[in-house]
C-alpha cells in the first residue's frame, strides 16, 4: 500500500512531487485495481482496490517484501506464476474466483490483466484487477435460464412425441383396422350370387373408396410415427420412410444401414428419424435434386447419419441462427433434439448439392425383452383358465409334439375333415373379420383366437391348429417373438402373418425366417383366403411375390 512521503507535504515540494501526489490520490479513488509487481510477484505498489477485490485488508501489504501470491488461495499460485513469467514479456489476461471479503456472494470473479514495464535496467510488471462478479452472475443466471429453456424445450418435443404416438395408434389400431374390415365385408357382400351385377359394382366401388382412405390413413399414421421404429430398428424404419417417399416425389434415395448399427434408446432412433424426414423434404421442397442418399454408420460408440443431395442447395441461411426464424422448427428443432442427447447436427454446403450429418452416442440400448420361461408360460395360461398337470390333450386337439401340458376350461370342438386356423390378433374387429371371411368354406374353420403373443403361444399347445394366421404388433413380445416360440415348441402348424405394416422388409424377413406368408391386411379382402388355401397346400404366399407374379403375367 502506498503511503505519501513526508517531503510531498513540504512547502517547498517541487511541481513534479506535487503531480506524484495527484496521481497517486487519483489512483487510490478509482474502482480498479491496480498493482506494480516485480516479475517474481513482490508487490511494489497497490491501491486500496487491488487488495479489497482479493478480500485483504490494505494494511497486510507491505510494498517491496509482500507477494502477490499472499493474496490467492494456494490452487492458484501455479497458474500466477506461469503468468507473471509469460507477463514479463507479453500482456497476459486470465480471471479468478475468490471469496467475497463481504460474504455478499459465495464468491466473487476478478479479472486480472498483466503487462510488462521496460525500464532501462529491469523489467517490472503492471497488474489491473476489474469487479467481475456481476458479469459472472448475469452470465450464470443467462446459463440457468437457458439450460431451463433447453429443458422446456425438451419436455415439449417429448410431450409432442408421445402425442403423435397416441394418435398413430389410434388411427392404425383402430381406424385402420376396422377400415380394413370393412372392406373385407363388403368384398364378401359382392361375391354373393343374389345381388345383381350394378349392385355388385356398387359394392366394389364403395370397398375400393374405402380401401383409398384405409391407406390414406395408415400412410399418415406411419408418418406421425413409424410402428416399425419400435419393432424393428432405425434401419428398417427408413427403408420403410424412403419406399413411400420415392412414390410420393418421384425422388431415388438410396440407403445404406448396416447390420452392425447398434440399437439405440426410442428418444434417439426417433431424433434421426426426424432429421431424414426433415432433410428430405427439404431437397424435396428447395434443392431440386432427383436423387439423395442417406448413410448411417457406427464407430467408437457414436452413430452417425448423412443425408445428401445433388442439387443446387438449400441455402446456408436456412441452417443458421439468422435463419432461425424463417426455417420454423423444422431443421432447428432437429438441432436442439439432438443436443439433448450429447449429438450434434451440422449443414455443409456441397460443390453440388447439401449435406446433412448427424451425430448422436450410442449410450445404454433399450432393454431387450427376454421370452418367457415355461413356469411363467404356466402361470400366463392358468391366469386364462387353463388347468395344469393335465396328461390328455385338450378335447378337439390333435395329439403331437405340440401338445398341450394343461387342458382349456372350455375346450373348443371342430368339425371332422375341416383345417383348423388359429386367428391371432389384439383386435377383436379383426379376429371377427377374419372369422366372417372364412365362415362359409367347407374344408377351414376357425378354431380359436388369440388376442396377444402370450395367450398365441399358450392355444397354439392347446388346440394345435393346421394354420396360424398371426398379426405382428401386439402385446406381449409381438407376432415374430410369438412365432419363433411357436415353432421352437414343436408345432407342426403353418404360420402366415396378417399384417398392417406393407413392408417388403417384413416380407423378407419373414420369408428368410421360414414363416409360410405375408399379406397386408389392406389386401385382405382380395388375398387372405388365396393366402390360407396355398399356405396350407404346401406352397408359399408373400404379397411382393404375388405382385411381381401379376406384373409378369400377360394381359
Amino acid at each position: 500500500m502506498w503511503h505519501a512521503p513526508a517531503y510531498l507535504h513540504a512547502e517547498n515540494a517541487s511541481p513534479a512531487d506535487t503531480n506524484l501526489e495527484m496521481v497517486m490520490a487519483l489512483l487510490e479513488g478509482i474502482q480498479e485495481g491496480v498493482a506494480h509487481v516485480s516479475t517474481d510477484g513482490v508487490i511494489l505498489y497497490c491501491n486500496a482496490r487491488f487488495t479489497y477485490l482479493f478480500g485483504a485488508s490494505p494494511d497486510v501489504v507491505q510494498e517491496g517484501q509482500t507477494k502477490l501470491t499472499y493474496l490467492l488461495p494456494p490452487e492458484s499460485w501455479p497458474e500466477l506464476n506461469e503468468a507473471l513469467e509469460l507477463a514479463a514479456r507479453e500482456t497476459v489476461e486470465g480471471s479468478l474466483r475468490l471469496e467475497d471479503p463481504e460474504q455478499q456472494e459465495k464468491t466473487r470473479a476478478v479479472r486480472l490483466t498483466l503487462s510488462p514495464v521496460h525500464w532501462p535496467k529491469a523489467t517490472t510488471i503492471k497488474v489491473t484487477a476489474a469487479e467481475m462478479t456481476e458479469l459472472m452472475l448475469k452470465n450464470q443466471e443467462l446459463l440457468e435460464k437457458e439450460e431451463s429453456l433447453h429443458a422446456l424445450s425438451a419436455r415439449i418435443m417429448q410431450l409432442q412425441e408421445e402425442e403423435r404416438r397416441r394418435i398413430a395408434r389410434d388411427l392404425h389400431d383402430i381406424t385402420g383396422q376396422e377400415l380394413a374390415v370393412v372392406v373385407m365385408q363388403l368384398m364378401q357382400v359382392a361375391k354373393q350370387q343374389r345381388i345383381d351385377a350394378e349392385a355388385e359394382k356398387g359394392i366394389t366401388d364403395a370397398a375400393s373408396l374405402v380401401k383409398k382412405i384405409e391407406d390414406e390413413i395408415r400412410t399418415l399414421s406411419y408418418v406421425l410415427h413409424p410402428p416399425l421404429l419400435d419393432e424393428l430398428g432405425l434401419g428398417a424404419a427408413l427403408n420403410w420412410y424412403v419406399e413411400g417417399f420415392t412414390k410420393r416425389s418421384g425422388i431415388e434415395v438410396k440407403v445404406d444401414v448396416p447390420d452392425s448399427v447398434p440399437r439405440m434408446t426410442h428418444e434417439k432412433e426417433m431424433a434421426l428419424f426426424r432429421v431424414v424426414q426433415e432433410a428430405l423434404t427439404n431437397v424435396l421442397r428447395h434443392s431440386g435434386s432427383h436423387t439423395a442418399q442417406i448413410r448411417v454408420s457406427s464407430q467408437d460408440g457414436t452413430v452417425a447419419l448423412i443425408v445428401q443431395d445433388e442439387g443446387k442447395g438449400i441455402g446456408r441461411k436456412r441452417f443458421t441462427k439468422a435463419g432461425a426464424q424463417e426455417q420454423g422448427v423444422g431443421i432447428a428443432g432437429m438441432r436442439e433434439r439432438l443436443q439433448q442427447f450429447g449429438g450434434a447436427l451440422e449443414v455443409r454446403q456441397l460443390r453440388h448439392g447439401t449435406e446433412v450429418s448427424a451425430r448422436v452416442p450410442v449410450g445404454e440400448a433399450e432393454p431387450i425383452e427376454s421370452p418367457l420361461t415355461e413356469a411363467e408360460l404356466l402361470k400366463a395360461a392358468r391366469a386364462l383358465g387353463y388347468k395344469g398337470g393335465a396328461s390328455q390333450p385338450a378335447q378337439g386337439a390333435k395329439s403331437g409334439a405340440g401338445q398341450a401340458p394343461w387342458a382349456a376350461a372350455e375346450p373348443l370342438a371342430t368339425a371332422e375333415g375341416k383345417r383348423r386356423v388359429l386367428v391371432v390378433d389384439d383386435h377383436e374387429v379383426t379376429r371377427q373379420g377374419v372369422r366372417t371371411l372364412l365362415k362359409d368354406e367347407r374344408d377351414v374353420e376357425v378354431c380359436g383366437e388369440a388376442k396377444d403373443a402370450v395367450e398365441a403361444v399358450i392355444k397354439s399347445r392347446e388346440l394345435d391348429p393346421d394354420l396360424i394366421i398371426m398379426d405382428l404388433t401386439m402385446p406381449g413380445g409381438g407376432g415374430f417373438s410369438a412365432a419363433n416360440r411357436i415353432r421352437k415348441s414343436g408345432s407342426r402348424a403353418k404360420i402366415l402373418f396378417f399384417s398392417t405394416h406393407a413392408s417388403s422388409q417384413l416380407e423378407k424377413m419373414s420369408r428368410m425366417a421360414g414363416f409360410d406368408g405375408y399379406v397386408h391386411k389392406a389386401n385382405g379382402a382380395r388375398d387372405l383366403l388365396l393366402a390360407v388355401r396355398a399356405v396350407l397346400s404346401g406352397r408359399k404366399f408373400f404379397d411382393a411375390e404375388v405382385r411381381k407374379a401379376a406384373k409378369a403375367a400377360p394381359a
